[in-house]
């Protein structure tokens, strides 16, 4: 399987363990956990560090697909994307750095990864979604060609609480994006 997708600005390639200093680094400002379903806030260096070898296995597991976004020509990530099986269908989620936001690095390599897994791994279902009070989020799911498909109320670990979140589909029913996020509230031990 593809370990690597080229964009015209972008590379996206496989997470590995030294990429956990910069993955720390763009979360520790709330921003990032503060929109994401299942990152922590705050953010630490041993979050990073625990995250990568379990994201590393659900991709051998063929369960979840993470990319980290680079720049072209430029040394070091920028972001991520990802896809997690979600029944019959692949839900994606992404963030960027934030001082890579605004200049369309999300909507070029979420595309390119929904290209890929159209060859790699054969589906054109797929959902997603983002908090209800991050409405970049969902321009960029429009641009992807995504339909909003309603309102849920999803966990969010940054938070600690549940909120409103709008969901999407494209190419899958509405009621796979309704039936929730592919993650939840964490277990606690």
């Amino acid at each position: 399987m593809t370990h690597e997708i080229r964009t015209l600005r972008l590379v996206l390639r496989r997470p590995r363990p030294d990429d956990a200093g910069q993955i720390a680094a763009f979360m520790s400002e709330r921003d990032l956990p503060w929109n994401l379903g299942r990152a922590p806030y705050p953010y630490r260096l041993e979050h990073a560090e625990a995250w990568l070898p379990r994201i590393i296995a659900a991709a051998d597991a063929g369960e979840e697909h993470a990319f980290m976004i680079e720049r072209s020509g430029h040394a070091g990530l920028i972001g991520c994307c990802g896809l997690t099986r979600a029944g019959e269908a692949w839900e994606l989620g992404y963030w960027l750095g934030k001082p890579h936001w605004g200049q369309g690095y999300v909507t070029e390599a979420a595309g390119a990864l929904l290209g890929w897994a159209g060859d790699a791994l054969g589906t054109s279902a797929f959902i997603s979604g983002h908090i209800a009070d991050n409405p970049a989020s969902g321009r960029v799911l429009g641009k992807l060609g995504f339909a909003r498909a309603g309102e849920i109320s999803m966990f969010v670990t940054g938070r600690n609480c549940e909120v409103p979140a709008i969901r999407y589909v494209r190419g899958a029913p509405m009621d796979a994006a309704l039936a929730g996020a592919a993650h939840g509230k964490p277990e606690t031990p």
